[in-house]
């Protein structure tokens, strides 16, 4: 996942002003570099020695990767990092999603009350969960000791929650990675411009919109492609939207990437990349600063952490606004000094501001407020 790649990243600079011992659920299928650098042990063994260490960090995804995780944030508080704001997916795919209703129930119940439990019958019944309404994540937040986020928007939602312990805004870091095109895999014609998206295919990634526009930019501008890599959901009717708008030739899907490099590679054969998120759960987009990092420029949402970014080192449209979609990807089809100027400002953003070690001093920092408050607090 991401923010394993994430993690993996940040631990090594992490052991710089701190001593770290990590828990996994295999230790032995960690890299030998990581396992030479950090102790690893069995995140069985976490619960019997949790008292050797000053603080837990934990870091919480919507994702089921994190259920574990989130389960022992509650039982043995510590510091979360909350990669998304919204949890209600992770939730309801381990509680509904197995059937065991009685649990979504109480979740929905801490959450909102009785009109909690009221909304989790209607679930039951037939209607839609209510994923980017209700986060779902009192329960964790109520128990840390300390929270980090990655962007302002997050804290702010944080705050109106009701938390109110001690918080840290730091950057999602991101290692700068060299790659390689894979353009002759492709076998496009030279003058193909290829604009892409990179990871799980959702909903959110708005991929019916993008398709809609791609149709009308090839009109006037026949050589654009568009490349799809990642794992498509079941609610994504990708096939179809391919056909209704006769890109059969022109898009390129290549599915779900596990390896980080060879991803990597893939984002330096993309000319630009667009990274929309309609309705966003809070996360900062990992592919997105990959994106930045190898000076491509990039297409994104302007709202949440998306529209804290610098206007220079990316292009911005209104969720929902096709026509603005429509005049960025023209622009950028136009102008090859346009592409290489944004993409030159994202590189300069994501290797100032998301330099790992940069980033692991301010957590160091963050993590010392947050032990200093909990030995102070008791």
């Amino acid at each position: 996942s991401g923010i394993a790649d994430y993690s993996r990243e940040l631990l090594p600079h992490l052991v710089n002003g701190a001593d770290v011992t990590a828990f996994a659920p295999d230790p032995a299928a960690v890299d030998a570099q990581l396992a030479a650098q950090i102790r690893i042990e069995s995140i069985e063994q976490f619960a019997v020695r949790r008292s050797e260490f000053d603080l837990a960090l934990y870091h919480i995804g919507n994702s089921e990767h994190h259920d574990e995780i989130a389960r022992l944030g509650v039982q043995y508080p510590g510091a979360i990092v909350l990669h998304d704001f919204y949890l209600h997916h992770s939730v309801a795919l381990r509680t509904i999603g197995t059937e065991d209703k009685f649990t979504y129930w109480r979740e929905m119940g801490y959450a909102l009350g009785a009109h909690g439990v009221r909304l989790a019958n209607g679930v039951e019944h037939g209607a839609e969960p209510p994923l980017f309404d209700v986060p779902l994540n009192g329960r964790l937040l109520d128990a840390s000791l300390g929270v980090i986020v990655h962007s302002a928007f997050v804290e702010r939602l944080v705050r109106q929650q009701g938390y109110g312990g001690p918080l840290a805004v730091i950057p999602a870091q991101i290692a700068s990675q060299n790659g390689r095109s894979r353009r002759a895999e492709l076998d496009l014609p030279q003058d193909v411009v290829l604009f892409a998206c990179f990871g799980m295919i959702t909903r959110e990634k708005q991929i019916a919109a993008i398709l809609q526009v791609l149709h009308e930019v090839r009109r006037e501008m026949p050589q654009v492609h568009y490349l799809l890599a990642g794992d498509v959901m079941a609610d994504v009717p990708l096939n179809d939207l391919i056909h209704e708008y006769g890109l059969e030739d022109v898009v390129h899907r290549i599915g779900y990437i596990s390896d980080l490099y060879e991803f990597v590679d893939w984002i330096h054969t993309a000319d630009a990349v667009i990274n929309l998120r309609n309705p966003t759960v809070g996360e900062t987009s990992a592919t997105a600063l990959r994106a930045m990092a190898a000076g491509r420029p990039l297409i994104v949402s302007d709202h949440g952490w998306y529209g804290e970014l610098p206007s220079d080192a990316v292009l911005k449209v209104t969720p929902g606004a096709n026509d603005a979609l429509l005049e960025a990807m023209q622009r950028l089809v136009r102008s090859p000094e346009v592409r290489e100027q944004i993409g030159r400002a994202g590189q300069v953003y994501a290797n100032e501001e998301c330099d790992p070690e940069r980033v692991a001093s301010r957590y160091l920092d963050g993590l010392d407020r947050i032990s200093q408050a909990v030995r102070i607090l008791g």
